[in-house]
């Protein structure tokens, strides 16, 4: 006889937003990710505790509104290495508004 197994239909956002940072289960997707965050910030690696953090601004970032989506991803960064790590986050973690940071970042002044 064969035993199944019963996995709830739906899964927290928690947990969709943790399979969606990590390349949808892969370690691949987030290792990538997590290299292209550590190139944009100048360094070879990021601690466990950096990219923790990474991730978390990335889910946030990637969750604001239209009006809100250009200060969090521009108008907040420090300087021109954070501007380029957020950037990778957005084309990581919500690829499909990249165009919109785009258009936000050719608006700038300088």
């Amino acid at each position: 006889m064969m035993t199944r197994t019963l996995l709830p239909t739906s899964i927290s956002a928690a947990a969709a937003a943790a399979l969606l940072l990590t390349g949808c289960g892969s370690s691949s997707g987030g290792d990538t990710h997590r290299s292209a965050a550590a190139a944009a910030l100048g360094r070879d690696q990021l601690t466990d505790a950096t990219w923790a953090e990474i991730q978390s601004e990335a889910e946030s970032t990637c969750e604001e509104e239209e009006g809100m989506f250009a200060l969090a991803t521009t108008m907040s960064a420090d300087d021109e290495a954070e501007l380029a790590l957020r950037r990778v986050n957005v084309e990581y973690v919500c690829p499909e508004r990249l165009a919109e940071l785009d258009e936000v970042v050719a608006g700038l002044p300088g």
